[in-house]
């Protein structure tokens, strides 16, 4: 008899996936591991594992040959390849040979001190998983409900506009397919007892081998975040982000500063080797803040638009334009004179702008202005 197994996530890789997760079409857990491999073929064994039993090998509570030795349900499955769909057989003896089972004394070691309940989560919810925990700085959980939600909110804007910079520095060829909310929203489903540490659950797109893209901009929110050895390189490094990513975190610190407030920021996905942590208290959110106001031009930064022109104004030096990459509207502020002779419609431009970001005094809101530097046309 065969089954169709989808994997889930990469326990251990190294050439081949080594053990790793696969769900069937009514999402019973399989832990598939390799038994044999060679230049041109691979074996994998294969069997249910109960969500219990799973998290007690995850915690590195039970040996992986036990599970084999006593599965569950007195069944094994059989397949030499891993792609997308796995085609298994049932194994059709009533044991498994000796060569096809791990040592014993085999147990996960994934798993950090303290960290099982994340971990978990992440094997629950197959993605990328955050636990953000707001407190004073004596970690009372206790916290203006205003200020929980601002930091919320902060944080979001920051990790949304991260993961957009990053992608952009890893070349991404299709931005349009990526740029979507459900690869950079998070979703809440839960909070730690007696605290606001909340825990948030991702719904990116993630590969076969367990890579959440949304880890781009959870890498990067630690790395502007993080701990730093000099000014110059964290500016370098709140470089790679600019515009949106950084006047949102100035207000994110501030607001740490202001309410004497301290944040902890973990989160874990499915192919990582550890659970990652940065914590900003008063004091480093202060760090942070001063470098930002030493750099001003980090809120500013340049933007290329392709496309046509909507609407053009030579008198007031004003334009906008319709974008072909997102297919949005732009407007902004020009010289008149660059603007002379421009066609409205029918003729595509490339421009470039410098985009400054502005606070809106009464709503606290963000608007981006532009203003066009360079304009060609293009075929």
């Amino acid at each position: 008899m065969t089954k169709i197994l989808n994997i889930s996530q990469i326990l251990v890789y190294y050439d081949f996936p080594e053990i790793f997760l696969a769900k069937d079409n009514v999402g019973t857990n399989f832990l598939c591991l390799l038994v044999d491999a060679n230049e041109v073929a691979t074996k994998y064994i294969s069997t249910a594992i109960s969500p219990s039993r799973l998290s007690q090998f995850i915690n590195g509570q039970v040996d992986l040959r036990d599970i084999y030795l006593t599965p569950e349900i007195n069944e094994w499955l059989i397949f030499h390849q891993v792609d997308e769909v796995i085609i298994a057989e049932t194994w059709k003896e009533e044991i498994l040979p000796e060569e096809y089972l791990p040592e014993p004394g085999f147990v996960f070691q994934k798993q950090l001190q303290g960290d099982e309940l994340i971990l978990n989560e992440t094997i629950e919810k197959n993605n990328a998983i955050v636990h953000l925990a707001v407190s004073d700085s004596n970690d009372n959980y206790s916290i203006d409900a205003d200020n929980l939600g601002d930091i919320v909110k902060l944080y979001q804007v920051i990790l949304e506009h991260s993961f957009k910079k990053a992608l952009i520095q890893k070349n991404y060829k299709d931005k349009k397919a990526v740029f979507i909310p459900p690869n950079y929203k998070l979703r809440a489903f839960a909070s730690s007892y007696s605290s606001f540490n909340l825990h948030f659950y991702s719904t990116a797109q993630i590969d076969l081998f367990g890579n959440s893209i949304i880890e781009f901009g959870l890498s990067k929110f630690d790395e502007i975040t993080g701990d730093f050895a000099s000014e110059k390189d964290f500016i370098n490094s709140l470089r790679t982000v600019k515009g949106h990513t950084i006047s949102s975190l100035k207000k994110l610190v501030k607001k740490l500063i202001d309410n004497e407030i301290k944040i902890k920021h973990k989160w874990f996905a499915p192919n990582q080797e550890k659970v990652h942590l940065t914590i900003i208290d008063k004091a480093k959110a202060q760090k942070i803040y001063d470098i930002l106001n030493l750099a001003e031009e980090l809120t500013e930064e340049t933007k290329t638009f392709i496309g046509y022109f909507v609407q053009v104004d030579v008198e007031k030096g004003t334009w906008r334009i319709y974008n072909l990459e997102d297919e949005k509207e732009y407007s902004g502020e020009a010289n008149g004179d660059i603007l002379q002779g421009v066609t409205v419609k029918t003729i595509n431009y490339k421009i470039v702008c410098q985009e400054i970001i502005e606070e809106l005094k009464v709503t606290e809101k963000e608007r981006a202005n532009y203003i066009l530097q360079t304009i060609e046309t293009v075929e």
